[in-house]
């Protein structure tokens, strides 16, 4: 059987989980971390939440991370260690999807090269342009694409 502690603790997790698994409610989360303090009427303005009473639910839900001072929204202290990692989260998403573009990027440079060079074999083409040249070209194309996503 669980101790009144841990199963307040259990609660505060639940809390933690239900609060940000609604997209607006993380919309909300990461306006009030962007502004430092924030009031609900630009909150509302802002996030495009179409009404008080939407608002005013997603708020509190949103009760472990955001408190209330002088009539302005802020992040508490565990509300400022979840948008820090929100924001690694969305860092971290942003350079998978980086390096995903720069793979293909290359990929499709190395076949279109690859694809030159053949083509300039089988046309016959100067064995100096086709042997020199073109891989020169490639290799300065693979070089300028490594140097763009560093």
């Amino acid at each position: 059987m669980a101790t009144k502690e841990e199963q307040e603790i259990s609660n505060l997790e639940e809390e933690v989980f239900k609060a940000l698994d609604h997209q607006i409610r993380r919309d909300v989360f990461r306006y009030i971390g962007e502004a430092k303090e924030t009031t609900f009427t630009e909150i509302l303005n802002t996030v495009n939440i179409p009404d008080s009473p939407t608002l005013s639910y997603h708020l509190k839900t949103l009760s472990p991370f955001v408190t209330q001072q002088k009539g302005r929204y802020v992040l508490s202290p565990v509300g400022k260690s979840a948008y820090s990692l929100l924001l690694k989260t969305a860092t971290y998403n942003r350079q998978a999807l980086y390096m995903r573009k720069k793979t293909g990027a290359m990929i499709g440079h190395i076949v279109l090269w690859t694809s030159a060079m053949a083509a300039g074999l089988v046309m016959g083409v100067d064995s100096f342009m086709t042997t020199i040249i073109l891989p020169s070209l490639a290799a300065v194309s693979l070089m300028t694409i490594q140097q763009l996503f560093e």
